[in-house]
């Protein structure tokens, strides 16, 4: 999977209102100069996040777009779906199964393990945790730290 330039570009604006001091509303211009990319382009892409519900846009002299949850509660994978982005690693896995090998495939096991663990990775992963370093570290996000001995 390689995320397009539209996930990309909305991960990075929306990443912008959650991080955006006092919940200060964002103008798309301003995300987009900040990173040097297309204004129409973060425009579009924040109009979807606004349809999906991830957030608002206020009106007049001092408006722009505000992340309307608290950034803990958004989900990387709820950005993603949100902008309509496939986030199967693999084709057949998704609703459009695209290969002729679907239903005899031997590696389509394996491949849906590793996407289930990929999709609890987006889900584990938030807008708040987009703003610090993350370590994934080796281990699955269902498994609970264990202190070590000394």
């Amino acid at each position: 999977m390689q995320l397009t330039k539209k996930a990309s570009y909305g991960l990075i604006a929306i990443s912008e209102l959650a991080r955006s001091p006092d919940a200060r509303p964002l103008s798309a211009s301003s995300i987009a100069g900040r990173y040097e990319l297309p204004a129409p382009f973060v425009e579009k892409i924040l109009h979807r996040l606004k349809q999906s519900g991830l957030v608002d846009s206020r009106q007049g002299r001092a408006g722009g777009y505000v992340l309307a949850k608290d950034p803990g509660d958004v989900s990387v994978r709820q950005v993603l779906q949100a902008l309509d982005e496939s986030i199967d690693l693999v084709g057949c896995l998704g609703t459009d199964a695209c290969c002729d090998l679907t239903s005899i495939c031997p590696t389509k096991s394996a491949w849906g393990s590793i996407n289930q663990r990929f999709h609890a990775l987006l889900d584990s992963l938030t807008l708040e945790d987009l703003q610090q370093p993350v370590d994934l570290g080796t281990r699955s996000p269902d498994e609970q730290a264990v202190p070590e001995s000394t």
